[in-house]
This record gives C-alpha cells, structure tokens and sequence, in this order.
C-alpha cells in the first residue's frame, strides 16, 4: 500500500512576512501591523497596544499572557517600548507599523517570569479533505465552485490564525490508493490514519478541517478535528488554540529572574572582524546575559565570562536555536559551553 510520497516537499510557510524561525526570538525589533480607526493621537496609542498584545501571544507562545497584571501595564502604556511607528493607506484602510524594541520586550517577559517562545515552530500536519475532493454528494458545476471557494477560505483562515500561534502547516500530497482508505465520516478512521502519518514524519501533532457535516451537508464555516479535541468537531480558531497551547509547553522557556548562574562561553570559527561584531550582539542582546568579559583570544576560536540570570540550562535553549551557532559537546567540563561560529545562519 502506497503512502504519503512528496510530503515533506509540501511545506506550507504560513504568512509572506514569515520570519527564519530561530531568527525571530534574536530580534532587534518586532513589527506589527495594525488596522487603525482614524490617525488621531488615541487611535494610534490603542492600535499600538494591540500591536503589543499581538507581539505578546507570538513571542510568549500563550493565548492568556494579556492577562497578567504586567502585560496589562505595558499594553496599557505601550510608548515605552516602541522603537518607531509609520502610518499608510491600504484598500482605503489606516494601517499602523509599530516597531517593538526587542530587547526591551524579551526583558519584559524574563523579568517577570513570563513564558518565552524560544524560536522553533511545531509542525503541524494539515489534511483537508475538500481539497482531494473527499466525501463529496453533489458535483455538479456550481457546487463545486461552492465547495473550491469554502476550502480556499477555509486554508487562509487557518494560515492567519495559526501565524499568531507559531505553527508551520505541513499538507500532505495523496495517491489514489490513500484516498480509498480514508472515510471522512467516521472519525476513528481519519484518526488512526493522521496518527500513523504524523508519528511517520515526525510532526508534532495533526489538525483536518471540514466544510461538510456529519451527513455530507455543507456548511457555511468549517469546523476541525485534532488528537486534543476529543473527536469533538469545533470551530477553526478553538482547534488552534487547543492544539497550539498544548504544544506549547514544549517550545517556552520560564526563566527564574532570582537564580544567577557564571560560566565561560567558548565560540571557535570566528574569522574576522565583522564575525567577531557579530558575536558581541549576539551575546549582548541575549536577555538572560547580566555581564560579559571577553576573556581570551586564542585563533579563531573566543572565551567570554557569563553571569547570566536563570540556569545554565536556560542559556543553552536559548544559544542552540540560534541560526549562526552550532554546539560542539564538551562532556569533560561542565562549566564551558562551546558553539561553532557560523556568519551565515
């Protein structure tokens, strides 16, 4: 029996302003587009504390980070935080940039305790069966414009919705032998198959979405399935946020403001001067780095003393995803770590 044979080439990048994933958490600033309701003074303050709230749930990987009291204060008066802002026109509508200081709103959430996401992006598989045209009743012409134009919209919306929740779509590609086994009306079936397919490749979960009921009836919005909604089919946007916070977990780091941590941070590859710049800012704009001393020079290779606040541990999550450094494992002295330099991430 056939399979899934050109899925991993089918990566769905959710959004045109799709950052490099590890890259995101290093920013020197987060941009956020708001829709604004005129270009007064308030409405550019509110619009820029939707921004912020927006920024939050990304960076934060958590749906309810707005409700800390903190959060609230910054959202409340989020001038402090902006680096910069533009006004422009779109489709007749106020648009609003708003240009966060990274480093400030990364020491926003670590002095607080506050969850943050730490650069990699779950893997989500996503199956639709209107798009292999499963389960279908009635084919004539213009249904079939109906059911092409329900799931095109369908995509987009879990596309826009999944980008505010970091979450990388994979879309299988079938053959016909796979189609024959699927029955999109009993749920164990689609199931069992998604399971099997995910835990083949190595996805963090699945998500399938349907514009017909139970009884092959179309309707006017989608509803989802995946392994954390208890076969219980609901809306597209509860889907995501079931399945995007129960991953969640695994993608967050929760520093502890009051643990303080020193080590020696070795760094080999470095070949010039604008590698070694490089290096700085990337050390310096490290949230969980107190202090650092460059302590030798030895070739290509560097040493710098850390204090950090949080653990060890914490520094390492935050070192191995970014995308110009490699780690090297170094079993015999448990106070060095050491990465390899790489100027193009």
């Amino acid at each position: 029996m056939k399979f899934f044979y050109l899925i991993i080439l089918n990566i769905i990048f959710l959004s045109s302003s799709f950052f490099a994933e590890e890259g995101y958490t290093f920013q020197k600033l987060y941009e956020v587009e708001v829709e604004l309701e005129s270009t007064d003074k308030n409405s550019i303050n509110e619009g820029m504390g939707e921004a912020l709230k927006e920024l939050m749930v990304k960076l934060s990987g958590a749906s309810r980070i707005n409700l800390d009291q903190e959060i609230k204060k910054a959202t409340s008066h989020p001038e402090g935080y902006i680096s910069q802002y533009k006004l422009s026109s779109r489709n007749e509508k106020i648009i609003g940039t708003f240009s966060f200081n990274g480093e400030t709103i990364r020491k926003l959430l670590s002095d607080n305790s506050l969850p943050m996401w730490i650069g990699i992006k779950p893997k989500i598989l996503l199956f639709l069966p209107c798009e292999e045209q499963l389960g279908l009743i009635h084919k004539d012409k213009n249904s079939m414009g109906q059911i092409d134009e329900l799931c095109f919209q369908a995509k987009r919306d879990i596309v826009r919705i999944g980008d505010t929740r970091n979450i990388i779509f994979i879309k299988p590609s079938l053959d016909l032998t796979d189609l024959r086994y699927i029955d999109v009306y009993q749920p164990k079936s689609i199931n069992d198959f998604l399971d099997k397919i995910t835990e083949r490749y190595s996805l963090s979960s699945w998500i399938t979405c349907f514009i017909h009921d139970e009884f092959g009836v179309m309707m006017d919005k989608p509803n989802c399935l995946s392994p954390d909604s208890f076969q219980e089919r609901i809306n597209i946007e509860q889907t995501i946020e079931i399945l995007a916070t129960s991953l969640s977990e695994d993608f967050q780091l929760r520093i502890d403001p009051n643990l303080r941590a020193e080590i020696k941070l070795l760094i080999s590859g470095i070949q010039g001067y604008s590698d070694l710049v490089l290096v700085e800012e990337i050390i310096e704009s490290n949230v969980l780095v107190i202090s650092s001393n460059l302590d030798s020079i030895q070739g290509s290779s560097i040493i710098y003393q850390l204090e950090i606040k949080g653990s060890i541990e914490d520094l390492e999550k935050l070192m191995n995803v970014n995308p110009h450094l490699s780690q090297q494992q170094d079993a015999q002295n448990n106070l060095l770590l050491e990465y390899l330099f790489r100027s193009k991430g």
